[in-house]
Order: C-alpha cells, then structure tokens, then sequence
C-alpha cells in the first residue's frame, strides 16, 4: 500500500479519542487523548500526524464530533469517511434496527467478520461495555450492553449524595476486597466484580453457542479498559475499532482504488 493509500482513522468515544495511521496493512502512530482534551485541541491533535490523504472515523459523541468537523481545512472534509451501519458495504447485518447500532460497534464487527475466526464474541471494555456477536452466515446478530467500570463509579458519584466522585487512573486499585475508606470500597467494588461480570455474562454467551453445537470460535477483547481487565481465552486488540475503519474507509466504493 502506498501513501495515496493510507488512511487516518479516529474512533471518537465518551472517555477517549484514540487514532492511528493505517498505512501496508498495519497500524502505526497510535495515541490517544481525553475527549474533553480531544474537543479542545482536535485541529493540533490531528495536525501532529504526519500526511495522509484520507481519514475514516466514528464517533459515539455529537458535540466532539462537531468540534472535530469544524476544525478540519476543506482539503480534509473532501476526503472523510463517517462510518455507519447505512454507508458501509462490507458487513452483513440481521439485526433488526441497524441504525441503533453504535458506529464504533460496527468498526469492531467488520474487522472481526474480516479478520478473525467466526462465529465471534466482541467485548469492548469502555464506558460502557459492550457484547457483540458476529457470524459468517449472519454478519452482526446483536449484543448486550451493560455500564463499563468508569461508568459504574460515575453513577454512584452523580446519583448518591455522600459518595465521592473518582476517575479510574488517578486512585489505587486496593490490594485486599475489604475497603477502608469509602473510595476504597467503591473501587473493590469495581476490581473484584466487574470482571466476573464480564464472565458471567460471556458464559452466558458460550452456552448459546453449545446449544447451537458451535464449538469453535473467537473472543475478541478491545477497548480503553481492555488492558486493565483481561478476560482468559480472549484475544486482546487494543486497536479493534482503528483496523475496522481502516477496512471499512478501503472497502468503500468511493474510496477502494
């Protein structure tokens, strides 16, 4: 792949924006950056990569999204790629509402149904946290979708009145499951459940497919989180969604040359 080919993809998310250059096949130049930092710096971010003629992105934000769009020069917006469900031509999709489906999800499914064993089990640790399955016959079936762990804590944070607001990074995990301090026990709450429910819910998965005598198959990991709750048997891509756009942005008529 030349240079003509490349391919700047943004995945814009709640927490974080992240973004690399697909360029022969591979990901390189990969960083991120808090949404909040990414809405105000967008244009300065962007502009530290080095040339690339194109850019495919999806976003689950609105307003960083806006804020992204309105800082690119017009020589860019000519050659922007917005993944969705409607515009992209390589996943099949039985799911019945398509338009609902994040478009960050979608990333994640075409570089599954693209690039690893089907059927697969897409589980991206974020904000939320998100379960998608994906078949050959069927391309994207569906999914579960139940709060990540920054999203557990914020709820208690903004929904209880004495218990305090704590951002995963910037505390210490406890090393034993009893809190002694109300911090403490809220993030125990988060290391000692949070991936069981992960398993929990995965097992749940498994057994559908037993029950469908589908024995062999993928477990995909990706997400922000995804490094800091490993989930046993599963694959670990940190960049799921950048390799999904790269493929969908490659395969799109108006851009596949």
């Amino acid at each position: 792949m030349n240079q003509e080919h490349s391919v700047l993809c943004v995945d814009i998310g709640n927490t974080s924006c992240r973004a690399g250059i697909w360029k022969n096949g591979a990901l390189e130049s990969v960083r991120s950056i808090f949404t909040t930092e990414f809405i105000k710096y967008s244009k300065e971010w962007i502009n530290d990569f080095k040339k690339h003629s194109r850019i495919a992105y999806c976003s689950v934000v609105p307003h960083a999204e806006h804020a992204f769009l309105s800082r690119l020069s017009e020589k860019l917006k000519s050659s922007i790629y917005q993944l969705t469900s409607v515009n992209q031509s390589i996943l099949p999709i039985t799911y019945p509402h398509p338009e609902e489906i994040g478009s960050d999800r979608i990333a994640n499914s075409i570089a599954a149904f693209k690039l690893f064993k089907l059927p697969s089990i897409i589980i991206d640790l974020g904000t939320a946290t998100t379960f998608d399955v994906i078949s050959n016959g069927r391309g994207y079936e569906g999914g579960i979708i139940i709060p990540g762990p920054q999203g557990m804590l914020d709820f208690l944070g903004n929904h209880t009145a004495l218990l305090p607001k704590i951002t995963l990074g910037n505390e210490c995990m406890p090393d034993l499951p009893v809190g002694k301090s109300t911090s403490a026990a809220m993030l125990s709450g988060i290391k000692f459940g949070y991936l069981p429910m992960i398993n929990a819910i995965l097992d749940v998965l498994q057994t559908q497919f037993l029950e469908q005598k589908i024995k062999d198959y993928a477990i995909i990991q990706t997400g922000g989180k995804a490094e800091d709750f490993l989930i046993e048997k599963a694959i670990l891509k940190p960049w799921l969604t950048l390799e999904g756009l790269a493929t969908a942005c490659l395969g799109h008529p108006l851009n596949s040359s």
